[in-house]
């Protein structure tokens, strides 16, 4: 019988030649011809598909024989190597290996997830090749300082890591409630306040909003809308001056001066934030109208991700079906959040001590018209994108998209009960993605993804929520017809991104206006100058 070390070291080689055999068979199934497996998003590559399949199988027999050798062949090198090792070195290197295949498996297809699973993959195939082929020059290897100093390094980072995630999970309350996190109730959104967003110096507010500072108290009597929106309504691709909502609110005045126009936009927020940010902070503005701006191109079907809340910010987390993914991944720890965050702030501090500016989050445009002529072309990896939110164009209804309509039809009622109480109008205004108004990107978005044309409907989102909004009686702007229209003529989108450049906030900003003189004809404001 081989010793409890050798017989630790063997087990885990047996396991690990398991797990790759496994992974291999999966592989191969989801790629033959005839299989009717999905849960891709966007573009893959079968050909990387394969070739990982093969070096599996190839990991699979090195492990297996390792196992062997090591469990049956009391003479092997391998046996009495492993009998040398720690009781703790074998689950201390190849845990960290074992889950991070689990975490990073292959399928479903994501290019992030595939580098980072070949990068756990080498390590384990690379340590067994090297056990099996020259177990003699890894003997000597793991008596070498650099290898002690390796051991204890990842003793330490384990440590930390997961000391740290017990503690700020366990002070989480503490934290949501004020204590290193200060702006839990200061940035309602989870937004850093005072960051630079322009080149010209703009900053966000004190709530930590690309807008100027809004006061709670209405001291005017003057028409106040509040837009509650994600990247698009924060302006992203385009100077604060040029975003569609500072637009709206400068062209209003010469016939409604005063009227304020208060953007709580936010990065990566979807309608279930929308409505939780009007609860708990939006209507404290006291609005005469609010606008609920969706984004057809991930509002509706939105790339794999759930909520979550850490320390009292919001945050959007990657999922995929995988349950090690989705429970043990960096981004589902509490301190990957925190320690992010706290590194963001203080950035912003030291830029705001310091004078210094940058770009913010997004390159803003240069501004001016830029000729479609002009235009170089879309990349592959922009392709990538915007077809990993594409279910909903898809004339037959997928089950994952009629799951999604039903949540978000249910979070627009929600938003709708919630202002209909209040007696606050409110208009919903769709906000087409690229794909949908430029032809050209439709035939290459159709040839570059499965089906024929005669699959998609990229208007049907449009239709859906059109309807909904009349059956509720819920007021709708649509700026799909105008960018269809004048798409052509110039630019409206930042090259190869899905943001509206300033031309196409111009062009949101007419349409807004336009729309919206019949509905500003029935709002009063709510208080007088006081």
């Amino acid at each position: 019988m081989p010793s409890s070390r050798a017989l630790i070291g063997g087990s885990a080689c047996l396991l690990l030649s398991l797990l790759l055999g496994l992974t291999s068979v999966d592989l191969v199934t989801f790629l033959l011809p005839g299989s009717s497996r999905s849960g891709m998003r966007g573009s893959w590559d079968p050909t990387k598909l394969q070739w990982i399949a093969l070096v599996c199988v190839l990991g699979s027999v090195v492990c297996g024989i390792n196992a062997r050798v090591i469990l049956f062949n009391q003479a092997s090198v391998q046996r009495s190597l492993a009998g040398e090792w720690g009781a703790w070195a074998s689950p201390l290197w190849w845990t960290p290996i074992l889950l991070g295949l689990l975490v990073f498996y292959p399928l479903p297809y994501f290019n992030h997830h595939i580098d980072k699973f070949l990068l756990c993959l080498g390590m384990a195939v690379s340590w067994n090749l090297w056990l099996l082929l020259h177990p003699d020059s890894l003997r000597w290897w793991l008596q070498t300082r650099a290898a002690a100093w390796m051991r204890t390094a990842l003793v330490n980072v384990l440590l930390v890591l997961l000391l740290g995630e017990a503690a700020v999970r366990l002070a989480d309350p503490l934290l949501e409630q004020g204590g290193l996190f200060e702006a839990s109730a200061d940035t309602p959104g989870g937004g850093i306040p005072f960051q630079v967003t322009d080149s010209n110096g703009m900053k966000t507010n004190s709530r930590g909003f690309r807008d100027r500072e809004r006061s709670l108290v209405r001291t005017v009597a003057a028409l106040r809308i509040l837009a509650v929106g994600d990247s698009f309504t924060w302006g992203s691709g385009a100077l604060y001056d040029e975003t569609f909502l500072a637009l709206v609110e400068r062209n209003l005045q010469p016939s409604a001066p005063g009227t304020e126009v208060i953007n709580l936009g936010l990065v990566g927020y979807q309608p279930e934030e929308y409505q939780a940010l009007l609860q708990s902070h939006g209507l404290a503005y006291q609005p005469d109208l609010v606008l609920v701006n969706f984004f057809v191109g991930n509002d509706f079907m939105p790339a794999q991700g759930e909520p979550m809340i850490v320390a009292g910010h919001r945050h959007r987390v990657h999922v995929n079906g995988n349950w090690f993914h989705d429970h043990l991944s960096w981004d589902h720890w509490y301190l990957s959040h925190d320690l992010r965050y706290v590194v963001l702030l203080a950035q912003a501090k030291w830029r705001e001590m310091l004078g210094v500016t940058d770009l913010g989050m997004f390159r803003p445009s240069s501004g001016g018209q830029q000729s479609p002529a002009s235009f170089q072309g879309w990349s592959p990896r922009y392709l990538q994108m915007i077809q990993g939110m594409g279910d909903q164009y898809l004339r037959r209804d997928t089950p994952a998209f009629l799951e999604r309509w039903e949540a978000t039809r249910n979070v627009l009622g929600e938003i709708d009960t919630l202002l209909r109480t209040r007696s606050i109008p409110w208009v919903l205004v769709l906000l087409p993605a690229e794909e949908q108004v430029d032809r050209d990107l439709q035939r290459l978005y159709i040839r570059t993804r499965t089906g024929e044309p005669e699959d998609y409907d990229f208007d049907k989102p449009q239709r859906l929520l059109r309807d909904w909004a009349l059956a509720r009686g819920v007021q709708l702007i649509d700026l799909a017809p105008a960018f269809s229209l004048h798409v052509k003529q110039r630019r409206l989108y930042v090259d190869n991104d899905v943001h509206w450049n300033g031309e196409g906030n111009k062009l949101a900003a007419d349409v807004i206006l336009k729309e919206l003189q019949p509905v500003l004809a029935t709002v009063r404001p709510r208080v007088n100058a006081s």
